[in-house]
C-alpha cells in the first residue's frame, strides 16, 4: 500500500515556512520508502511518527499534562483520605 499524500492539503496559516518545507521532505522521504518498501501501511508510518516525536522531545506537552492529571487526583485522594480522618476523629 503506497502513503499517497492529500493534493488539496493546504498547511495551516499559521505554520511557518520552514515547517512548510520539513513537511514536504519528510512526505518525501515516507513515499521514496514505501517506494522501496511497498508492505509500509500507513500505521506504520504513523507509528514511526510517533517514535520521531518522541525522540525528539516532541510529546513533552502530552506528558507534561497526564503528570498534571496525575498529580491532581493525587492530591484530591490525599484530601479526601485526610478529610475522612478528620471527620472519623470528631465524631
Amino acid at each position: 500500500m503506497v502513503f499517497v499524500p492529500p493534493v488539496t492539503y493546504v498547511p495551516p496559516p499559521h505554520a511557518s515556512l520552514e515547517a512548510q518545507d520539513l513537511a514536504r521532505e519528510i512526505e518525501q522521504v515516507v513515499v521514496d520508502f514505501q517506494k522501496r518498501r511497498p508492505r509500509t501501511s500507513n500505521s506504520d508510518v504513523h507509528q514511526a511518527m510517533s517514535i520521531v516525536e518522541g525522540r525528539a522531545g516532541m510529546g513533552t506537552v502530552a506528558r507534561q499534562r497526564a503528570s498534571a492529571l496525575i498529580a491532581t487526583l493525587i492530591g484530591l485522594m490525599l484530601a479526601l483520605a485526610l478529610g475522612m480522618f478528620f471527620f472519623m476523629r470528631a465524631g
